[in-house]
């Protein structure tokens, strides 16, 4: 009888149920994982349909489905979701993706929704390669990398949304304060005709009052006209007494008629000259309270200019400001998107790698040890040994998540997907007076945008504190 080699005998013992070095894996856990994995295989075509139905629940594209949007959505490919992330209803959804808790999905939690299948993709082809279904295993590889490139495009077109939606506020924020600067100088210059109509009538009152108390003077007192008579009038004064002291009393009455007239003429002439008088002191003070008028134009004329020349100033400081910070945003965008997009195409697959040298690390290990044990022993002992040391099975994705208690399984796997930060907190008008702005978090693509946005756009007034409302007796006010 010819004797059996040694790989006669190594094949016959591979081919029995009690070795503990066979390579086989259990007939019962390679159906478990196949079933797991079949769903997946086209999942690049499901997650497209999704896809469109995310687009016809979000109509609107306001960026955040609401429970009406995701009912919507579950209408649609409730289907696909139960195969892909094992969710029965609107609920498990948001006990899965809705990472804030604030009953919606936002684009980053929409962008979930692909990343968390592909990362269920990844583990159930992790668990065909050890199941040795390579050709199941190539399928499932190649429907990930597909689905990481329609992610990459999901995520432009999200930015893209959103970037457009910052823009179109912050163009809003800019009409604002430019409408808010024209209506502050616009009472600017009401506040400053006031304040010079209330000079000028100020003014004009005291002109009034000048002029009134002029009049009474010149009415009380007229001695202070000093108008000298005519000396002919004085000399026939003379004359007619020294005449009637001789007792001339024909000559005197002559003298006396010719006094009355030429009297009757100076009366007539100081008059003239006292009226004269009172209306040069008059047109004096009128050309003094002119001047002061006219001084008083020209000082609110300059204070004009001068406000013309600020508010110039100042609108060409403010129009600086809004394209500056419209550069910022632009730019803030840009790097944004480059940094997502690198993000998108290579962060899965230097992961992937990564993993892939560990493995081979572990493996290059075993390797090792065999070969230094393997020397002073024979084949079929060195094949027990490397029987004895490696592990034979797999654990479903389906089944316990690692001690990890969730509604869905998936939810631990939520930890190793890509995240792309495409939400804008600050475009958020309803988040409450106490959240912290998404730009205080400086790992935020988008930090010098909110601080921008934050900065000029209006915000909720902070709740007052509760014991201001009380004294120290605890008496509420």
């Amino acid at each position: 009888m010819k004797p059996k080699t040694i790989d006669e005998t190594i094949m016959k013992r591979l081919t029995t149920a009690h070795t503990n070095f066979s390579s086989s894996v259990n007939a019962q856990t390679r159906l478990k994982v196949i079933a797991e994995s079949k769903p997946l295989i086209d999942a690049h075509k499901k997650c497209k349909e999704i896809w469109q139905a995310l687009q016809v629940a979000d109509y609107k594209k306001e960026g955040a489905l609401n429970d009406a949007a995701l009912g919507i959505l579950m209408d649609k490919q409730g289907k696909n979701l139960m195969e892909l992330l094992l969710v029965k209803n609107v609920e498990d959804i948001l006990d899965l993706l809705d990472e804030d808790e604030d009953g919606f999905l936002n684009e980053d939690e929409q962008i979930m929704i692909f990343s968390t299948i592909k990362e269920r993709m990844q583990m159930c082809s992790e668990e065909l390669c050890k199941v040795h279904e390579y050709g199941l295993f190539k399928e499932i590889m190649k429907g990930i990398r597909l689905i990481e490139d329609d992610i990459n495009t999901y995520q432009k077109i999200f930015r893209s949304r959103n970037q457009k939606k910052e823009l179109s506020a912050y163009y809003e924020i800019g009409e604002q304060r430019l409408k808010k600067f024209l209506h502050d100088w616009d009472l600017k210059f009401e506040d400053f005709e006031n304040d010079c109509q209330e000079r000028m009538e100020k003014l004009q009152s005291i002109h009034t009052n000048q002029m009134q108390e002029l009049n009474v003077e010149l009415e009380k007192d007229t001695d202070i006209f000093k108008i000298k008579p005519k000396a002919i009038i004085k000399n026939l004064q003379i004359k007619e007494r020294l005449i009637a002291v001789n007792e001339r009393f024909g000559e005197a009455q002559i003298i006396r008629n010719e006094l009355k007239q030429l009297e009757i003429q100076e009366q007539n002439r100081v008059e003239n000259l006292i009226l004269l008088e009172k209306d040069k002191q008059r047109s004096k003070l009128r050309n003094k309270q002119e001047k002061e008028i006219e001084f008083v134009m020209l000082k609110n004329r300059a204070s004009y200019n001068k406000l013309l020349i600020q508010k110039e100033q100042e609108r060409i400081k403010l129009d600086k400001q809004i394209k500056l910070h419209l550069n910022d945003i632009t730019k803030s965008q840009n790097l944004a998107s480059s940094l997502a997009e690198k993000l998108a195409k290579s962060r899965d697959e230097l992961r992937r790698s990564k993993l892939k040298s560990k493995k081979v690390k572990v493996y290059l290990g075993e390797a090792k040890k065999l070969n230094i044990r393997g020397k002073s022993s024979e084949v079929l002992p060195r094949v027990m040994i490397a029987g004895n040391n490696s592990k034979v099975g797999v654990q479903s994705t389906i089944g316990a998540s690692y001690g990890y208690r969730s509604v869905s399984p998936l939810k631990k796997s939520l930890h190793n997907i890509t995240k792309f930060k495409i939400k804008s907190d600050y475009l958020n008008q309803d988040t409450p007076v106490n959240a912290p702005p998404d730009y205080l978090n400086n790992t935020s693509l988008s930090c010098k945008a909110g601080k921008i946005m934050q900065l000029y756009s209006k915000h909720n007034k902070p709740l007052p504190s509760i014991s201001l409302l009380y004294d120290d007796k605890l008496i509420l006010l």
